[in-house]
C-alpha cells in the first residue's frame, strides 16, 4: 500500500513525487514519479490531491513505461 508521499526536485528543476510503499511482509520501497505520471495516477485513482493516495494499493501506480526503457515494449520489461 502507499504509506507516505513527499515532493522532491528533479535534476531538471521540475517537481517529482517520492512515494513510500509498504508491503504485507513489512518491507518498504520508494519510487519516484514525475509530474505527468502523477497526473495519470491521480486521474486513474479518482483523486484530486496526491495525499488522498495514502492508504491505497500501489497498483494505482501503473504508469507508462519510463523514457529510459523506450527500446523495450511493456511485455518485454516484465
Amino acid at each position: 500500500m502507499i504509506e507516505a508521499l513527499c515532493l522532491t526536485p528533479t535534476h531538471d528543476g521540475e517537481a517529482a513525487l517520492v512515494i513510500t510503499l509498504r508491503f504485507a511482509n513489512g518491507g518498504r520501497s520508494k519510487v519516484q514519479i514525475d509530474a505527468d505520471g502523477m497526473r495519470r495516477v491521480m486521474a486513474r485513482a479518482g483523486v484530486g490531491n496526491a495525499a488522498d493516495l495514502i492508504g491505497r494499493s500501489w497498483a494505482v501506480l501503473d504508469v507508462e513505461q519510463p523514457i529510459f526503457m523506450t527500446g523495450m515494449n511493456r511485455e518485454d520489461s516484465r
